[in-house]
């Protein structure tokens, strides 16, 4: 039964989304030598270039930062400090950034408050509206939350104590140890983690479109703007565009797997001496704090911005305070909100029960690996595969396809967060519980989910926020009857209204903060319960 249940889901998550989303990769667009002549290849391969170099060193930089602040956030903090960065979605933090660190941001103005440094907003701030620089701060202050859950749940398979006790007895200190033992071991296992995040930022369109450059364009919103327009050209551009991003997706591949390798040989001699170990939990600590106050920070930006009213340049504080824009746009809000709402909780619903059904059939075989099916879809480039979906299923699907295709994505998310603690879970409870009568159903629901009570509360909340974030499945599928509040916020960002943004902005992160928090306090109540039963 188990085993059929596991082979249903991967096949109507991930084979039947692949198959319908692939199958017009192979269909041929009008070809013809004049078409050919036409298409301005340099411009393409210019976008190419940039999107990949952008990509490569935005990964390495998440990457080796997350290493960075992984010490100290996982061995001391609980989960609750990464919620607060996770629960705010990508689109929904682009317009609190910008409202906050744009030319006539907030702390421009507060500069020229305290110093008078710019008593107009600066011609060349290092931030502007639009992008490659804006757009790695967002994709980094997202990112590096999401690979630093991946390692806290890596590092608890791993036995870090007892390594940093041998190191420390043969003079290394505790960041030498990190650094020279878990790091390589960690590596390996934050592969596919990584690679999901390299195919996120290849291919995402809403924050390119929000914040990202014009000139020259990158590669996945040029893809979307040429399946827009109809006709021969665009659409052999389309096609193009789509094996483009396929083939640059395989290339990242490649650049995540030599990455332990290029660590290996040339980083670990590149590590000199050793700094102190309060020193680096001075220097990691500033790091995370750093990225809470951006957050934080971002999110009383679009507050304010919100019900804000007359704000002249360079005032710190707005003249006039009005809820005007809240009350007039409110009837509008209140159905896209809806649509979010029911879109959200019953997707991450689909996807937190399938991922539980793979993850207890792979704990049956006793697999401990990360499964690379279960995640075939966030390693592949996600414009060609919903561009597919569009094309076989039409612009107005219905609600049942649209549900499928966030589902689609929560549930290798889900599994993804479930993974460490469902692998690491002591089997011969069960047995034991097996061993008392209990069906193996029964052992199931009353021992072990009791015991990752937290972990699924938290791979829900995850779920909730990656369905609030999905542009492209809901513009392209229903786009038209069951709009939501990110379609309608990327709409506004994109054509420059922040003040209006901010308030669908708010409204977007509004259900995965309250989840997150909720799925917080559930991991500290567990592990409250926990504590007090070992002493």
């Amino acid at each position: 039964m188990g085993r059929a249940l596991s082979l249903a889901v991967i096949f109507f998550l991930v084979l039947l989304p692949l198959g319908v989303g692939g199958s017009t990769l192979f269909q041929l667009p009008v070809f013809s030598q004049e078409l050919v002549q036409e298409l301005p290849w340099q411009s393409w391969l210019q976008s190419a270039f940039v999107s990949f170099t952008f990509t490569v060193g935005l990964i390495l930089a998440v990457c080796y930062l997350s290493l960075w602040l992984g010490q100290r956030i996982t061995a001391g903090l609980s989960s609750s400090r990464v919620a607060p960065l996770l629960a705010v979605p990508h689109a929904a933090l682009a317009v609190g950034l910008m409202v906050l660190l744009s030319p006539s941001g907030w702390l421009v103005r507060l500069v020229h408050s305290l110093f008078e440094l710019f008593p107009s907003p600066p011609a060349h701030w290092w931030i502007a509206d639009k992008s490659l620089v804006t757009m790695a701060v967002v994709l980094v202050i997202k990112e590096v939350p999401f690979l630093l859950l991946m390692i806290a749940a890596q590092r608890d398979q791993l036995p870090i104590q007892r390594w940093q006790t041998q190191a420390q007895s043969m003079g290394y200190s505790v960041r030498c140890c990190w650094w020279l033992v878990v790091v390589p071991a960690l590596l390996p296992r934050l592969k596919f983690p990584l690679f999901a995040i390299a195919i996120y930022t290849l291919s995402v369109v809403d924050i390119a479109l929000m914040v990202g450059p014009n000139t020259p364009p990158l590669i996945a919103p040029r893809v979307h703007e040429a399946s827009l327009r109809f006709s021969d050209l665009a659409g052999l551009e389309a096609w193009l565009g789509q094996w483009l991003l396929i083939v640059l997706g395989a290339m990242l591949f490649v650049v995540v797997a030599i990455n332990q390798t290029v660590y290996r040989r040339f980083g670990l001699n590149a590590i000199g001496r050793p700094i102190g170990h309060s020193a680096q939990r001075i220097g990691s600590g500033f790091g995370s704090q750093l990225l809470l106050w951006l957050c934080g920070l971002a999110v009383l930006a679009l507050i304010v911005q919100s019900i804000a009213g007359t704000w002249f340049y360079p005032a710190l504080w707005p003249q006039q305070w009005s809820l005007e824009r809240w009350l007039s746009e409110w009837p509008y809000a209140w159905p896209l909100l809806q649509n979010s709402l029911w879109l959200a909780l019953a997707s991450a619903a689909v996807g937190v029960m399938c991922a539980l059904l793979v993850l207890e059939r792979q704990r049956s075989q006793q697999k401990k690996a990360l499964g690379w099916l279960p995640l075939l879809l966030l390693l592949i480039p996600q414009l060609p595969i919903v561009l597919g979906w569009q094309r076989a299923l039409g612009q107005d699907s219905g609600w049942l396809w649209l549900l499928w295709s966030h589902a689609a994505f929560t549930f290798p998310y889900a599994y993804l967060v479930l993974h460490g603690a469902y692998i690491s879970f002591p089997s011969r409870w069960l047995y034991q519980a097996q061993s008392l009568g209990h069906s193996p159903f029964n052992a199931w629901l009353h021992v072990l989910l009791p015991q990752l009570r937290g972990s699924v509360a938290l791979a829900f909340a995850v779920g909730v926020a990656v369905s609030i974030a999905q542009y492209l499945p809901t513009l392209w599928l229903a786009g038209v009857s069951y709009p939501t509040v990110t379609t309608e916020t990327v709409s506004l960002a994109a054509g420059g209204d922040w003040r209006m943004a901010s308030v669908y902005a708010l409204l977007q992160a509004l259900i995965p903060v309250v989840l997150l928090v909720w799925a917080s306090r559930q991991g500290n109540q567990q592990r409250w319960k926990r504590k007090h039963v070992r002493n």
